[in-house]
């Protein structure tokens, strides 16, 4: 069958059960709330929902937990934008425009870029995945232990270059960071590292209460002076709907492109996921940008290249589970168990002996990016009450859902105490002017840089030298360097080029 035969007949299977129809909606929205409270990930909501698909047919369980992924990663911009608190590890980034523009009385169009832009990068990653999913499988094939470690130095040259005003602060931050990552117990060796005895450290520190404690609580203890004020009001002058005003896309259709594809390609790479589009896509986004200084302070370009990049992985990682049978990310991991319960074996002879399935997936993540944007329509005014909320009324909410969100990552009492560790380290970090997002980005991404190192230097029988044999890792290396350097290369150049055209003016006069 055709590719668009496979989505029509996916359309027909979903649309002629109406209860498939309720239940996926219910997963969207399920989804979008779940990535939107700080502690309840996508991933949490899929893992929830997956025993109750074992009662249901296999189109129902396919599109109620397809609509939870794209809900839960969308979701997490609703917080970010908001409360400056990323909803989930994907949402970090838009944290960095997305707060300072709602903060400036724009909450409504902040939201309109964020929402927009995951709509577009989604449906991006889904035309891909319809049309070229073997042939970007194959890319994804390429990649080994060194490449993975290539991709996530690239990562960390990344973060730190955006601390270009202060590297040396940013090079802390994101050392502490991966020496966070570290503690616990190795997962090469077994064996149990920086744990200095203490049992209770042995499991490490759970990544989402990592991120609410240095996020959430560092935010409320650092807004303690503004409790029984009203936050910020929203300006009237602002359309009260995420629909786009006229032009307000104009002078960003090349970031969308471009951030669309590189969360696309990160997506078909297994295990990588959207912290590290998002990352990529913003500094890419920023180094390409006629005004880089403009970035951090609220500006379109900080909020729609993380945005569209982190959805348009969640098409690029179903990629490889449909195709190689190899999940993409933590969430199309769960979504292989589901197929597997009902007797659907992710891989190559999916497409020859359950066409229909394929065609299913394929629509039911077209239509789950379109629910996602409608159901941002439908509720936007009541997100945007969050900033009219007096202080004392929604610190201790947060808070509350923060506790619940550290207890049931991993249903550990320690895990609280961890939070509020976190949350002092954000708040002394604030008030010191070190950045976080190096931090929670160097605890993201050193993990990835760690494992694949020795796991390369395993295969390899000890010998780093292979890898020069491996010329892709080589290549993201290389660029590595360039994304670290830029910005002081780019800065070079602009008082170069005032020097000359200073000279020039004074021999003309």
């Amino acid at each position: 069958m055709s590719a668009l035969s496979l989505v029509f007949s996916g359309a027909a299977a979903i649309f002629e059960d109406p209860l498939t129809i309720l239940y996926f909606l219910i997963g969207v929205f399920g989804g979008i709330v779940f990535g939107a409270i700080p502690g309840l990930t996508g991933a949490l909501g899929v893992s929830l929902m997956l025993p109750f698909t074992f009662a249901m047919s296999p189109t129902q369980g396919i599109t109620v937990l397809i609509g939870i992924y794209v809900g839960g990663v969308s979701g997490g911009l609703i917080a970010s934008i908001m409360l400056n608190i990323p909803g989930n590890a994907a949402a970090i980034v838009t944290c960095f425009d997305g707060s300072p523009m709602a903060r400036n009385g724009h909450p409504y169009r902040a939201l309109s870029y964020g929402a927009t832009a995951s709509l577009i990068g989604g449906l991006f990653s889904g035309v891909v995945m319809i049309f070229v999913a073997t042939k970007l499988a194959r890319f994804g094939l390429m990649f080994g232990a060194w490449e993975y470690f290539a991709l996530g130095i690239m990562g960390l040259a990344v973060v730190i270059s955006l601390c270009s005003d202060d590297m040396i602060k940013g090079l802390i931050s994101a050392i502490i960071g991966m020496m966070l990552a570290m503690i616990g117990m190795d997962k090469l060796s077994s064996l149990e590292r920086f744990t200095f005895g203490w049992w209770r450290l042995s499991g490490g520190f759970g990544e989402m209460t990592v991120l609410m404690g240095l996020f959430a609580l560092g935010e409320i203890l650092s807004q303690l002076k503004n409790l029984g004020k009203p936050m910020k009001q929203v300006g009237s002058d602002e359309r009260k709907t995420v629909l786009p005003r006229k032009g307000a896309f104009k002078g960003l259709k090349k970031t969308l492109c471009v951030s669309s594809v590189i969360g696309t390609l990160i997506g078909v790479l297994p295990g990588v996921g959207q912290s590290t589009a998002a990352l990529v896509a913003y500094n890419q986004a920023k180094n390409s940008s006629k005004e880089p200084k403009k970035f951090g302070t609220g500006c379109a370009e900080g909020i729609v290249a993380p945005e569209s990049a982190n959805n348009a992985v969640c098409g690029g990682a179903l990629i490889p589970m449909m195709t190689l049978g190899i999940p993409g990310d933590t969430i199309t991991a769960m979504l292989m168990s589901g197929l597997i319960v009902h007797g659907l074996a992710p891989g190559a002879s999916l497409f020859s002996s359950n066409p229909e399935v394929i065609g299913t997936i394929y629509f039911a993540y077209i239509l789950a990016c379109i629910a996602m944007y409608v159901m941002y329509l439908l509720f936007l005014k009541y997100f945007i009450k969050i900033l009219s909320t007096p202080m004392n009324y929604m610190m201790p909410v947060i808070l509350l859902m923060c506790l619940i969100g550290a207890l049931t990552t991993n249903n550990r009492v320690f895990d609280i105490w961890v939070f509020f560790a976190m949350g002092v380290l954000g708040y002394v970090f604030q008030q010191v002017d070190i950045p976080i997002a190096p931090l929670t980005l160097g605890y993201v991404l050193g993990p990835t840089v760690e494992l694949n190192f020795r796991t390369a230097i395993m295969t390899f029988k000890g010998d780093a030298l292979s890898l020069f044999t491996r010329p892709l890792a080589l290549v993201l290396l290389a660029v590595a360097v360039i994304m670290l350097f830029w910005p002081m290369i780019k800065n070079t150049i602009q008082r170069r080029k005032k020097v000359q055209a200073g000279g020039n003016s004074d021999g003309t006069n």
